[in-house]
């Protein structure tokens, strides 16, 4: 046996906005500095990609990324501050819970073997 989980953060209204693919898209743009990048990096569509980065902008009421202005293209984004600290608090709490659902797992396993060995 082996223990699978995963981790949302819904919303005051119930929608997701926080879970592993936000983390990888945002995580993708930190890497390569572009919304459009990350989100093929994922295979997922920009109109997705965006619609994801807007759902977590609306839910904690801060922005995520700074778009850049200025230069011959006028593309790019960068993670605002608020944005990597977000992301570093984040994956610490997803790896507590991960560690604490593990513990728990191998004490439900420990107990499933000794009911099934009676």
């Amino acid at each position: 046996m082996e223990l699978s989980t995963k981790l949302y953060i819904l919303s005051d209204s119930g929608e997701k906005f926080m879970g592993a693919g936000v983390l990888w898209l945002l995580e993708g743009i930190m890497e390569t500095g572009s919304l459009l990048a990350s989100s093929q990096r994922m295979g997922l569509s920009y109109t997705k990609a965006r619609m994801m980065l807007e759902n977590i902008e609306k839910a904690l009421g801060r922005p995520m990324i700074d778009r850049k202005k200025g230069g011959a293209e006028h593309k790019g984004a960068q993670l605002t501050p608020f944005a990597i600290e977000y992301i570093k608090l984040y994956k610490e709490f997803q790896n507590d819970v991960k560690a604490e659902a593990e513990a728990r797992f191998r004490r439900f396993e420990e107990e499933s073997r000794r009911l099934l060995e009676a």
